[in-house]
This record gives C-alpha cells, structure tokens and sequence, in this order.
C-alpha cells in the first residue's frame, strides 16, 4: 500500500496534500493518477466550504510557478487579476452553482511573477454512481501563444478546436476510468488506473507529433505493443489508414484494456502464448478483430471483468460502435466496429 508521502509527492514531491486524503475513497485513491498527465491540472472538493483545491499536478505548478503549499485549500480565483473578466468569472461561478458537468472558457489569469496568459479552462463534474457530485476536474492550457497566432493566421482556428476536443475527450475518458476502475486492494487499484492513463498520455504524444491532425493506425498499434512489452507475441495486419484524432485515444483505450487482460488472464500470461490481431475497413468503420487462443488454467472471468465495462463505455458510449466478445474453453473471440467518422460524445 503506498504511504501518505508518496500520494503527497503528486503536488510536487512535497507533503502539502497528504493529510487532504482518504485513503479509505478508493474515488480519492484514483486522483494519484492524473500526476501522470502532462496537462496542468487541479482537483477541488465541493463538499468543502469555498470548493478549494486538493490536488495540483507538477504541470499546473510549473504553469503557475505557485509552490504546493501556496496551492492547496486555495480557491482557484488566487490565479485572476485585473486583466480577468468578471463576466467570464460570473459564467463560471453559475455553471459551479448548478452543477455542470462540463465547463469550457477562456480567461486571463496570472502567474506568481505577476505575468500573465490566457487560459483555456476546462472542468469536469466527477459524480459517484448515483449523481452525487464528488469532485470537480479542472484543467488549464496556455493558448497565448495560439490566440496571438489566430490574429495573423485564420487556419490556427482550427488548431484551438482540436485542443478543446482533445481537452474534453480526455476528460472524459479519465471519468470512465475513474468510475470503472475497481481491484481488491489499494496498491491494484493505483496500478490499474496509472496504467489506464500511461495508455492515454501515450496516445496523446503520438496526436501531438502529428500536430492533432490525424494518427495512423498501423503506428498506434506498435507503439502500445511497445508499451506493453509485447510487440512480438502479438501478430497483426491492418490496412492503411490515418486515424482522426476524436478516435485515437479512446481505441488507444481498447487496445490497453485487450492487452492488459491478456496479460493478466489469457494469452500472454505463458511464454509462448500469442495473439492475432486483424484490422480492417468496411463500410465505412474500423473494424478490429482479435482472436486470442487461451489456456484453462490461466484463464479468468473476463467477459465479467472491468476492463470489458471499459471497453462497452468507450465503444458504445463514447464513439458509437459496437463490440463482441464470446469466451470458449480454448479462445477469446472480440469483434470491435468504430465508425470512423465517430465524434465522441461529450
């Protein structure tokens, strides 16, 4: 089980945040996970007088250039100034009033040294199974450099709209992983949900290197087959064909999940297991076709796992498609349809 300072070090390697925790909430637990995002981020608590922050990750400390002790029990509002706009603020403070899930703006705020930049500002409701709201995830992008850009440039437009489907699809995506992710321990359940979002955080780079205009699948392929220490167990063909970026992370997701189970349960849990993986289009959809011979003895109840939740959230809630999946005696058969025009939903 990790102790209080190693859930701390998440607000810069220091203690600030640790007696903010419980480790009781396996929901509190899964917070460590978003220290993995290269995107500033904060976590703030509702449930507690004037919403403050309980969590910050390395990327808004360095973003903000605030030490952790200056961050945590703070209300976000320490970052406006005078450039800020009280309208904007207003919105903000309504949309928090009423409990909105989803919240994107964009305000002037200000660093320590007084400088300042235009922040994309992204947060999330997180609610527990019944509606309640538990916490709010809040992330924030210097798009000063871009709005500079758009003045000269019509198409850096384009650019800032991806930014804000990519900010809101990863959301949405750690949502699904916070809500779905479930181990009988602790020390699981963290291991689970870091490996969750490495998978995104891997998917973003690659949507990064190619400017968030498209990936190729063949590509996205290799790398999580690199990433999972796998990549000559598992024999794949797949036709060419560039990705939009609404679509890369949550397959990138699929493809994680598959993976993982077979390397917990299935497949590759034995050295000489392996995996075919054929991937193909058809009217207009990709469809992926996994066939993973398996051994009884390794064997685990996948069909009524967690990872297959995930999957059926992202799939089918998320993109669109369809998925299915029949376990016999000797073989995992999954079928994954993803319309490749999918826009998930936000």
């Amino acid at each position: 089980m990790p102790n209080l300072n190693d859930i701390a070090s998440f607000c810069g390697d220091k203690p600030a945040a640790a007696e903010n925790m419980n480790l009781a909430d396996r929901r509190e637990l899964a917070l460590v996970a978003v220290k993995r995002s290269r995107m500033p981020m904060v976590v703030t608590d509702p449930q507690q007088p004037d919403n403050p922050i309980i969590m910050a990750n390395q990327a808004f400390i360095d973003l903000t250039g605030f030490n952790p002790q200056e961050i945590i029990g703070q209300n976000c509002r320490f970052l406006q100034g005078p450039g800020t706009s009280r309208t904007v603020v207003a919105q903000i403070r309504q949309a928090l009033a009423r409990g909105d899930d989803c919240i994107e703006l964009e305000l002037v705020n200000y660093r320590k040294d007084g400088s300042s930049f235009i922040n994309a500002l992204f947060i999330s409701a997180i609610k527990d199974d019944h509606g309640n709201l538990l916490y709010y995830f809040a992330s924030q992008q210097d798009v000063t450099s871009e709005h500079k850009a758009i003045e000269l440039e019509a198409s850096e437009r384009r650019l800032l709209m991806e930014v804000d489907h990519r900010t809101l699809n990863a959301l949405a995506l750690i949502q699904s992983i916070v809500r779905l992710s479930r181990a009988e321990d602790v020390e699981g359940l963290s291991q689970s949900i870091i490996g969750r979002v490495s998978a995104l955080s891997l998917t973003h780079r690659l949507l990064a290197e190619q400017r968030w205009r498209s990936v190729n699948l063949t590509e996205l392929i290799k790398q999580l087959l690199v990433a999972h220490a796998v990549a000559d167990r598992v024999l794949f063909k797949a036709q060419s064909v560039e990705l939009a970026p609404e679509i890369v992370q949550p397959l990138g997701l699929v493809i994680h999940e598959l993976l993982t189970n077979a390397q917990a349960h299935g497949a590759l849990v034995h050295d000489t297991g392996f995996i075919t993986l054929d991937c193909r289009i058809e009217d207009g959809a990709l469809v992926l076709h996994w066939l993973e011979p398996i051994c009884s003895k390794y064997m685990a109840p996948f069909i009524e796992g967690f990872g297959l939740q995930i999957i059926q959230a992202v799939v089918e809630g998320q993109l669109g498609g369809y998925r299915k999946i029949e376990v016999t005696s000797d073989v995992l058969d999954a079928t994954i349809v993803v319309p490749l025009d999918a826009v998930p939903a936000k």
